[in-house]
């Protein structure tokens, strides 16, 4: 059975390649959230980019 990749795997792979990109989808994603206040969406894109960068890691090797 073929596995397809999550969009926030695809994202994170897309970062991963273009991470001069990040700031941009930052400024974009605070400002789609001060127009619909969807805070679960926000939190999903931070999630990604958190991920990207590598926030955490320290945590999950202890």
């Amino acid at each position: 059975m073929r596995k397809f990749k999550t969009l926030n795997e695809l994202e994170e792979e897309y970062f991963r390649k273009h991470p001069e990109e990040i700031n941009d989808y930052l400024t974009e994603i605070f400002q789609e959230y001060t127009e619909d206040n969807d805070s679960g969406a926000l939190l999903a894109s931070l999630r990604v980019v958190a991920r990207v960068q590598g926030a955490g890691e320290n945590e999950l090797r202890t």
